[in-house]
């Protein structure tokens, strides 16, 4: 019997703004995750701060298991008129065929801009679906990287840590204090090119 669909998306909090997110189990569900990472993961620590928080995205990380029912129901949960969705404030792309689940879900709305961070462009299986992914119009895919790995493949945006010496791009204006939220900055999905630097937070 195929399984009931509840809506994995939500509405963000101060930080992103009011965008549409979706999230997964930090640290289960990223196969590209360093040893510093791990250990300065913030999803991580919000989990622990805020338990229903993990319990929410355990539930998302149990209807991604069907990837057509997954498709599906973000699509029918996603409102007209929505503009922007966040993919991943916690998790990773852990499979490529959550990856493709993804791309499709992109293609069917052309209208929304989709950005995420990742670090799933260090699993050899993984690096294909997500070529497909991060080369759509609509969405922007930074390559998440630290003092430990190495720089994401050529053509990448990159998302570097500002104590990394390799980092050069646009400092985070909401981490600056520029900009109350990352709707109101919009750098990471309006522009098409250029990295980010964020702070060790």
């Amino acid at each position: 019997m195929e399984q009931a669909f509840a809506t994995p998306l939500s509405l963000g909090n101060k930080k992103v703004g009011r965008v549409w997110t979706f999230s997964l189990p930090s640290l289960l569900t990223c196969p590209g995750a360093s040893a510093w990472c791990r250990g300065h993961c913030y999803a991580r620590r919000m989990e622990q701060f805020r338990p229903n928080c993990r319990l929410a995205y355990l539930r998302n990380l149990h209807i991604t298991e069907d990837p057509v029912a997954f498709v599906r129901g973000t699509l029918e949960s996603l409102p007209n008129g929505a503009q922007f969705v966040r993919i991943h404030v916690g998790g990773d792309f852990h499979t490529s065929h959550y990856s493709k689940a993804w791309v499709q879900i992109c293609e069917a709305r052309p209208d929304v801009s989709f950005w995420g961070y990742t670090r799933s462009w260090t699993v050899p299986d993984l690096v294909d679906a997500l070529e497909e992914l991060r080369r759509l119009p609509n969405v922007s895919l930074f390559g998440s990287t630290d003092t430990t790995m190495p720089l994401p493949p050529n053509g990448w945006r990159v998302a570097f840590i500002d104590i990394d010496s390799r980092a050069s791009g646009m400092p985070c204006r909401h981490q600056q204090g520029e900009v109350d939220s990352c709707l109101e900055c919009g750098y990471c999905f309006r522009e098409n090119a250029g990295n980010v630097v964020f702070k060790v937070h």
